[in-house]
């Protein structure tokens, strides 16, 4: 009675909180952000897959677990959890959490944040990596079972890296629309304002579940053009840049007042080849353009030396990745050799899909492929208009960016070399197999052996042209400290300025 009472007035909390301000302990003041250039589609978690709108997410939404700054799954809105099974996972929730507007957070909240992830009609757009999972079952108020269809080694991978808890009252009486555009999270900031196409504020929640925390009064997004960020922070207007450009870095050291700092995190550039006809589909050609492709100079010309060239489409620090694996040796002659055992002496034409992000990497691997005489003819793609043009059958291999929100090699193979995937063509039957055994193996010692073989596999098969793993840059006023997350999406909770106010 009691829960259901305030899930009834939480709502009429949460709008006298926004106009009172936050309970908030005096924090050193606002922490202003660019980390894209354009709004969100939605501030839904259960409505948006994207590596930027999860950024956002994660300041106002907490999941059961979570990921820390190096990648390592940490507790959050769960203490503990014990697999019951190998399709049973049972979790202890942290007590005495609420929502933004009062809502209790219970084993109810998340039985219905599961259910409205797998419904259909909510339409999450990552269900592909959520498919795995059955449900939840209440056992108490503050202990709930996760079930899954079938064993899966993953789960707190995909909870960690996809899963966010909602208010199942707030949903329930202000509808879908509404708590896009103002949501209501148990996260270290509260929702304030959205100046569609200038900034999204948030306030620091003085009520958060970790003692002590947030260090600063709030975040504010603020969307600012690419070409412009650099001179937005050096004039004051902004306390740090996410993703700075490489040529801009020696600008930022200059002044005194601000610092820069790379870290390498979980993004690559990955194609996808058609892996089950044309010339792609042969190994030695596969081979060739690896050996064709120039890492360091890719490296050097996309990056501006930001990156660490790759074996396969795994990287350090991932689960499952294979550290005994060197990048093919760049060797036009060897590929040149290769093409012609396997029927090419003089090259063929390709037909090259480019997502527009990644449309620079595409040219600077067109340039090498051409001195072997593989001709790419490169059709870049928007985001909106991708999976129409993957799926017209006109092409031979795709690239574009890849974060990994998981943790694991399993999140970038899937994407680009499992059959079924919206991003794969062809795919190989063998591989599916493996990586369907590695991913129910819920033994983690077992899961691990089982990935780095299905890394050497990728590897040796060359079922995709590698590229390299992106170091992320930062460019940020002196007087703030803060955690960069090696997913590329950090959490601004421990962000704090030096000096006070």
């Amino acid at each position: 009675m009691k829960n259901s009472a305030l899930r009834l007035i939480g709502p009429l909390l949460f709008q006298a909180a926004l106009a009172a301000g936050p309970a908030a302990p005096a924090f050193s003041r606002v922490l202003n952000v660019c980390d894209d250039v354009s709004d969100p589609m939605t501030l839904d978690p259960q409505k948006q897959f994207s590596e930027k709108n999860y950024t956002l997410c994660w300041q106002l939404f907490d999941g059961l677990v979570r990921f820390d700054p190096d990648g390592k799954i940490e507790p959050a809105l769960a203490v503990s959890w014990e697999r019951l099974g190998d399709t049973r996972m049972r979790f202890k929730l942290r007590e005495g959490v609420t929502f933004h507007n009062g809502e209790p957070f219970d084993a109810a909240a998340v039985k219905f944040s599961l259910e409205r992830y797998l419904d259909p009609k909510t339409g999450f757009p990552a269900m592909f990596f959520i498919a795995p999972l059955g449900g939840a079952e209440i056992v108490d108020a503050h202990t709930v079972d996760i079930v899954t269809k079938y064993p899966d080694g993953l789960l707190l991978n995909r909870l960690a890296g996809l899963v966010l808890m909602v208010p199942p009252g707030y949903i329930k009486e202000k509808g879908d629309e509404y708590f896009a555009r103002r949501p209501v999270g148990t996260g270290a900031f509260v929702f304030k304002e959205w100046k569609r196409g200038e900034s999204i504020e948030l306030a620091a929640n003085g009520k958060y579940w970790l003692a002590g925390y947030p260090k600063v009064d709030g975040v504010v997004f603020k969307f600012i053009p690419y070409e412009k960020q650099v001179d937005a922070l050096l004039a004051g207007e902004l306390d740090l840049v996410t993703d700075l450009p490489g040529t801009q870095t020696l600008r930022v050291k200059a002044d005194p007042k601000f610092s820069v700092l790379k870290k390498p995190s979980y993004y690559t550039m990955p194609f996808a080849l058609n892996l089950s006809s044309g010339p792609l589909s042969d190994l030695r050609v596969r081979k060739a353009l690896n050996h064709a492709v120039n890492k360091e100079n890719l490296i050097r010309y996309d990056l501006l030396g930001n990156g660490t060239p790759l074996a396969t489409l795994s990287m350090p620090g991932e689960t499952g990745h294979e550290p005994a694996l060197k990048p093919y040796a760049y060797d036009p002659g060897k590929a040149g050799k290769l093409l012609a055992e396997a029927g090419y002496p003089d090259g063929f034409t390709v037909e090259f899909l480019a997502k527009k992000n990644a449309e620079r990497t595409a040219r600077i691997v067109a340039a090498d492929l051409k001195r072997i005489g593989v001709k790419a003819r490169i059709t870049p793609v928007s985001d909106a208009d991708m999976i129409r043009e993957f799926r017209s059958g006109r092409y031979d291999m795709f690239i574009g960016s890849c974060p990994d929100p998981l943790g694991h090699s399993y999140f970038v193979q899937s994407i680009v070399l499992l059959s079924g995937s919206p991003y794969a063509w062809g795919g190989d039957a063998r591989f599916d197999a493996a990586l369907a055994r590695m991913a129910s193996a819920v033994d983690p010692a077992e899961s691990e052996r089982l990935a780095r073989e299905n890394d050497r596999y990728v590897y040796d098969n060359a079922m995709s042209i590698f590229t390299y793993q992106k170091n992320t840059v930062y460019g940020f006023a002196r007087e703030l400290t803060f955690l960069p997350y090696v997913t590329g999406m950090p959490n601004f909770y421990s962000a704090e300025f030096k000096g006070g106010k």
